[in-house]
């Protein structure tokens, strides 16, 4: 019997020692906390929308994406910072194009104080910055919207908005009337709207009944239509960060 017993209490002292071990080995690295994204805005394929015959239809519906189910800002409003090297007039559309998201919520989501920065390009430095960069090399880009966010909270931290200078770029003075006098130029408040949204953080749409939205994803010379925000662009908006 005492024999028995030894093996037994033998046998839970082995198990015991083994568990142990187990425990004392080096835990599994931490997920990654911080993660960035990029939005591409592309050059529209084939023809410009206003070569006609006519303008696509906008679907009346809500057409919105948000990106991984709604990463977004934790704390409003947000302030940004435009390059020094950006005149007046372009830093007056751009403020424009950022407050039409503003005016459709009763959010204040950005800074009415806008800063000036001497940098450029998408940098992870805890400055949201916008600025004209050379170095984008395809030809097909007209802007770039890079963000980092905490991927376990959904936390929006920061935001750069690169334009690219390889392109022409103006500003109709129609606004986003029925004359168009940039054909062969880039409207600012017209492409800065749309990044404004990614921002907020809302993804592109590429279905053609979405056309007519500020959040469609691609863009062209002479265009205007993206200065107003539409009924998918409103309704994502307010997903996000309420009426």
């Amino acid at each position: 019997m005492k024999r028995v017993v030894l093996v037994v209490i033998l046998a839970t002292f082995i198990a015991a020692s083994s568990f142990s071990v187990a425990l004392a080995k080096p835990a599994a690295p931490a997920p990654k906390d911080i993660d960035k994204v990029v939005f591409i805005h592309y050059r529209a394929p084939g023809k410009p929308w206003w070569a006609g015959p006519k303008e696509p239809k906008e679907k009346e519906d809500e057409g919105y994406k948000l990106f991984r189910g709604g990463v977004k800002w934790a704390e409003l409003p947000v302030s940004y910072a435009i390059n020094e090297n950006v005149d007046a007039s372009a830093r007056a559309e751009i403020t424009a194009a950022f407050e039409e998201w503003d005016a459709n919520t009763t959010k204040e989501l950005y800074n009415n104080t806008v800063g000036t920065t001497d940098k450029a390009g998408a940098n992870q430095n805890w400055e949201n910055t916008i600025a004209w960069v050379d170095t984008i090399a395809n030809s097909n880009i007209i802007a770039i919207t890079t963000f980092w966010f905490y991927v376990n909270t959904k936390e929006l931290f920061e935001f750069d908005i690169e334009f690219n200078a390889n392109f022409a770029w103006g500003i109709d003075p129609d606004g986003e009337g029925t004359e168009y006098e940039l054909t062969s130029a880039m409207d600012i408040r017209n492409i800065a709207t749309h990044e404004a949204g990614h921002t907020l953080v809302l993804s592109d749409l590429y279905q053609g009944q979405y056309a007519g939205m500020t959040m469609y994803g691609y863009s062209e010379y002479g265009e205007v239509k993206k200065i107003s925000l539409e009924s998918g662009d409103i309704a994502g908006l307010h997903k996000l960060y309420g009426e």
